[in-house]
């Protein structure tokens, strides 16, 4: 295809289709992951430790990336170069033989697919200011092929082991590399300034918003990584687990095809407010009791704990954050905002399982109890103008 044609297909079509190759190795990664790293010999113990190395790198690899897309003034060609470093460096798992082997790949890995997706995030917010469509819309697409991901490893795996895992993985990442270059060539005007990172980090508002989502999208770690068991303890068949978990993403796709008619209306902060107060409703029933109709009545609320939240805070970035500084700002929110409170929340969970069992989802509702008293004191002090970093 060439370059004008390129740009005759509707920049929407092209920001969802890579939305859609993007998200589908998400979808197989984050459930299946812990899988093949027990198919590979890993023990219950190492599991956690090189999950938890890899949302605390994010902390480098977001950052630093992020930052550097803010320097250039440009994503679209850095994005091409992500997909092809996840693409390599997932590859490298490939030859990987026990835990140390593995762990370095996987932190190598952790470097650039996390980056590569907080850089489509912005991406994708841009382009929809810049370019006019609707971001839900066109980000729903990540999420249904989230799902299509996690669906087609199910199928797959009986026919190729669990060693296809990695196989689908790799397949996916290459679908990505393969469409990357459609992405729309967004050009906010270059941060070349010093300090940037330490801008936001020392500005008040930017660390309210950092705490309102590391504290609710932090309360998701229980149920990643702790739910299918205690359902499964609890007598619910895979199935019925699995179906579980697709309410959560379909009433997630749901809402983003509905968001147009809501972010008019409803703040930013009031959104990360709303997903708050449906953590504590959703995981304090999850924490007292596994009937079955009580979790299908809640779990509609990934909408709001996740969804919500998430579009809440894409819209804080690009309305509160300055032009030429929404990368490095993404940055930060993936990583400090998500990845290093997940880490800490997974790790804690070792020691919390034991005594508690199922009330580990209570802990998870309070820290959303947390989140909305923060959110609450950004909604009343943030006016909807640019911050100063």
């Amino acid at each position: 295809m060439t370059e004008p044609l390129r740009r005759r297909v509707p920049v929407a079509i092209r920001m969802a289709l890579f939305y859609a190759t993007s998200y589908f190795s998400l979808g197989v990664i984050t459930p299946f992951l812990p899988v093949w790293l027990a198919h590979r010999g890993l023990s219950a113990a190492e599991i956690p430790v090189v999950l938890a190395g890899g949302l605390f790198i994010r902390l480098i690899g977001n950052t630093a990336w992020g930052r550097l897309a803010d320097y250039l003034g440009e994503r679209r060609r850095l994005l091409m170069a992500l997909t092809v470093i996840s693409l390599a460096t997932h590859a490298a798992l490939l030859p990987a033989q026990g835990f140390w082997a593995i762990l370095a790949a996987y932190l190598a890995a952790s470097l650039a697919f996390p980056a590569q997706v907080a850089l489509t995030e912005n991406v994708g917010v841009l382009a929809a200011y810049q370019r006019g469509y609707d971001y839900a819309r066109v980000r729903l697409w990540g999420s249904v092929s989230f799902v299509l991901g996690t669906l087609a490893i199910g199928q797959l795996m009986p026919l190729t082991g669990v060693e296809g895992v990695l196989w689908v993985i790799l397949a996916g990442l290459g679908l990505s590399a393969a469409t990357a270059w459609l992405v729309p060539d967004v050009r906010p005007p270059p941060a070349q300034r010093s300090g940037l990172v330490r801008g936001y980090l020392t500005n008040r508002l930017f660390l309210l918003f950092l705490g309102v989502n590391a504290l609710v999208q932090g309360s998701h770690a229980a149920y990643y990584s702790y739910s299918a068991l205690h359902w499964r303890e609890a007598g619910h068949d895979d199935f019925t687990i699995g179906l579980l978990w697709t309410e959560g993403v379909a009433f997630e796709i749901a809402l983003f095809a509905l968001a147009k008619r809501l972010l008019p209306r409803v703040k930013p902060t009031t959104l990360m407010l709303l997903g708050g107060f449906g953590g504590i409703l959703r995981w304090t029933v999850i924490g007292v009791t596994t009937d079955l109709t009580a979790l299908v009545l809640v779990q509609w609320m990934h909408a709001m704990t996740f969804a919500m939240a998430h579009l809440g805070a894409m819209h804080f970035i690009a309305r509160a954050c300055p032009d030429d500084a929404t990368a490095t700002a993404q940055g930060l929110y993936s990583s400090l905002g998500i990845a290093v409170s997940m880490a800490c929340a997974t790790l804690s969970l070792s020691l919390l399982i034991g005594p508690l069992g199922g009330g580990v989802f209570l802990v998870m509702a309070a820290m959303c109890a947390a989140s909305c008293i923060v959110a609450a004191t950004l909604r009343r002090t943030w006016d909807g103008s640019r911050l100063a970093i």
